[in-house]
């Protein structure tokens, strides 16, 4: 059967391709109607062969070696820039000719135009990120907002190249080709190197990093110790099960750190902070303006312990506030400028909009997509969100992206906090190989009302957020989850469908600790499966035993919860906080219509309630007597803003008819481990560690957590709502 699909989507992909030429006149002159391409049988070194509009990066590819490559069996996709594309590129950077370009600068050229599977436009999201074989970003934006000369929309790679949509997705015998119009070259700068080269709009931003030396810790990479010691990993095997399924996980090829920055251009501060700010003021006016700006967000005392300001330093005797809250100390991290440009410095790298939040099974009239995610400032957190629902079209863009923003709501006292706008610098290169950058249009802070508002509610947190080396090594958000598990899926080449499933040795991320017998599993994301963003960790293992590190939190106390997937073939784990074993260990073999847990269902995924829909079988009140009984067991049903299924391939789109409801399956929950008081200045750590005897197979899902303010779903607090 699987092999009569794909025979199917063949020839519908030819007779597509062989319509665009039948309909379709060239928006480029120089192409030649003779030119245009339709399936052959050609591998990718035949198309460059047989077509002479591609002569000249044919020759950049001959003096790579590797041509090889391109006649080489495979599923991959290429980007071959037109004549007029690598002419434009020759004279842009001094080359009489191909052959005055570096042997290895065209090897550089080839790697950055392929990437190791096939794509074709007509799956991509409107921002669609992959890899090509430099391990550097491919970002290809198709938004309406590019079009040709015929009007039709264009996808634009890496903000420079186009694809040319007369001869898109053509098919060879080794994959897809996407002629472009200029040549795909790749930054491959480090560090400040970035923002040395950019900076003219964010004039005040730059010279207050580099006086706090904060541009100079830009410069972490690539791990050379990983590169030795990855291979003494033993291979992950098909005989390692996850649950009742035989998966194969690809071991990460290297291990990258990288940043990103949210920056206030000049022209934000001069119109947010008139009183402040002005453009005829000295650098060093405007610097300590700033420091003035950092001291007022960070001045009170809850700010003093969260960030150890209120210390004693034991040489001196006084606190580190005393000692380096001053205009000459701002390269320490006690300094509130210092502490106020950390704060805008995320510490994983996001190359493109389109792995910011995960997106996938959340349902937008219920809930905005919300990731939480760490800064460099050590204790903090900042809020991602993509806004769905807005309340003032003048001052927030429905699905753009905002900072720290918050929906007026009971928990904020109604308030409405709009945090900062995040937009793609325009003109400018804003990523390289280890960092990236955004513009805001205010600043941020880890102030009273991010800590006192914004965060006053539930966090849902993705587990996959806890850790940025997922985000940076491109781990998270791999392939398209659009597309089903397959066989080829168990390979270190992927699939189609673009994704892996990973394994990571011991080490591979910070702040985490697991044992020997402990395997961490990445399961790719797929939204046909019941996961929050269709993926999943899963600790595996006869006697799995792994700590990590809660998310930063304000002070308080806070109702801790893990939201799962029950399955027959899972595990018993016990859960720590802090070292203390926390109540019964959770069993993830029982489902929620469980006596121990007292769910009412309607059979595995039915619908619940009869109020919403007919095919319900219980009241609304029945349900919420049904949710106070469940609660005083420790446990919740699932939230109803997230769902699995869609309803299109291109886009997270819920509808009734063809996704779940999260809150209607019998084994999607969330169970409440405790409650958490979290300290200032201080990390707070999770252990979670196999019951079953060691010849039992264990399975502990990591999928989501949540952290909620006691007073909100505590006795006498607000209540939540079932999303």
């Amino acid at each position: 059967m699987e092999n009569k699909f794909k025979s199917w989507l063949f020839v519908c992909v030819l007779w597509l391709s062989t319509l665009q030429i039948i309909f379709f006149s060239s928006c480029n002159d120089d192409l030649a109607t003779e030119n245009y391409y339709t399936f052959t049988g050609e591998m990718m070194s035949d198309f460059l062969n047989n077509h002479e509009d591609f002569s000249q990066f044919k020759r950049i590819v001959e003096r790579a070696g590797r041509m090889d490559l391109l006649a080489s069996r495979g599923a991959r996709t290429l980007f071959p820039p037109i004549n007029s594309g690598v002419e434009d590129f020759l004279k842009e950077n001094g080359y009489a000719s191909v052959e005055e370009v570096p042997e290895s600068f065209c090897d550089t050229l080839v790697k950055a135009c392929l990437v190791e599977r096939a794509l074709y436009t007509y799956n991509l999201s409107e921002t669609h990120q992959e890899s090509n074989q430099l391990d550097l970003p491919v970002i290809i934006v198709t938004d309406g907002d590019t079009v040709d000369s015929n009007g039709m929309t264009l996808s634009v790679i890496n903000r420079r190249a186009v694809i040319i949509n007369e001869l898109k997705n053509d098919s060879v015998e080794n994959g897809v080709v996407h002629p472009v119009d200029k040549v795909i070259v790749p930054n491959t700068s480090l560090g400040a190197s970035l923002l040395d080269e950019n900076h003219k709009d964010f004039a005040i931003f730059y010279e207050a990093l580099k006086r706090t030396a904060l541009l100079d810790s830009l410069s972490r990479y690539r791990d050379d110790d990983y590169e030795v010691w990855k291979n003494n990993y033993a291979p992950f095997t098909q005989s390692m099960h996850i649950g009742n399924e035989d998966y194969v996980g690809k071991r990460p090829d290297h291990r990258y750190s990288g940043f990103t920055l949210f920056i206030v251009p000049d022209k934000i501060l001069y119109e947010k902070y008139p009183d402040r700010f002005s453009e005829d003021m000295t650098m060093d006016q405007k610097i300590d303006a700033l420091y003035d700006l950092a001291v007022e967000k960070y001045d009170d005392n809850v700010s003093a312990s969260i960030f150890g300001l209120d210390k004693i330093e034991p040489v001196t005797g006084k606190t580190y506030k005393e000692l380096y809250w001053n205009k000459s100390s701002l390269k320490s991290r006690h300094n509130p400028l210092n502490m106020l440009l950390s704060y805008h410095i995320l510490d994983r790298l996001f190359t493109s909009t389109a792995k910011l939040i995960n997106c996938w099974q959340v349902n937008t009239a219920y809930a905005d997509p919300t990731e939480w995610v760490g800064t460099m400032l050590d204790f903090s957190t900042v809020k991602l969100e993509k806004v769905y629902r807005t309340i003032d079209p003048s001052v927030e863009y429905e699905r753009d992206f905002y900072i720290n923003h918050s929906e007026a709501c009971v928990y904020n006292n109604y308030e409405r906090i709009r945090g900062a706008h995040l937009t793609i610098p325009e003109d400018a290169d804003n990523f390289s190989l280890n960092v990236a950058y955004y513009y805001v249009d205010d600043v941020l802070a880890y102030d009273q009302t991010m800590r006192n508002k914004v965060m006053n509610t539930r966090m849902r947190i993705d587990v996959l957020t806890l850790w940025p080396e997922l985000t940076t090594n491109n781990i998270r958000l791999c392939g398209n989850p659009t597309q089903a598990y397959n066989a080829g899926d168990n390979s270190e080449e992927g699939t189609e469908a673009g994704g892996h499933n990973w394994y990571l040795p011991p080490g591979y991320l910070e702040n985490v600790k697991f044992s020997e017998n402990t395997i961490f599993f990445l399961e790719r994301p797929i939204v046909q499966w019941s996961n929050m963003g269709g993926d999943v960790v899963g600790i595996l293992g006869t006697s799995y035993d792994i700590t990590f590190r809660l998310p930063n939190v304000p002070p308080g106390t806070y109702e801790l919860r893990l939201g799962y997937t029950a399955l027959a073939s899972r595990g018993i784990g016990q859960v720590y906080v802090d070292g203390i074993p926390q109540g019964l260990p959770m069993d993830m073999r029982i489902f929620g219509n469980d006596g121990s847990i007292g769910g009412l269902y309607n059979g595995w995924s039915g619908w619940r309630n009869k109020d919403e829909n007919t095919s319900g079988i219980y009241s609304t009140e029945e349900l919420e007597e049904n949710a106070r009984i469940m609660k005083n067991n420790g446990y919740y049903s699932a939230p109803k803003s997230l769902f699995w299924g869609n309803d299109g391939n291109d886009a997270p789109r819920y509808s009734a008819n063809t996704c779940t409801n999260y809150y209607n399956c019998v084994n999607l929950l969330r169970r409440k481990i405790c409650n958490v008081e979290v300290r200032p200045n201080t990390h707070h750590s999770v252990r979670l560690r196999s019951v079953l005897t060691s010849g039992e197979t264990s399975d502990f899902t990591l999928d989501f957590m949540e952290l909620v303010p006691i007073d909100i779903c505590g006795a006498g607090g607000l209540g939540e709502d079932l999303y």
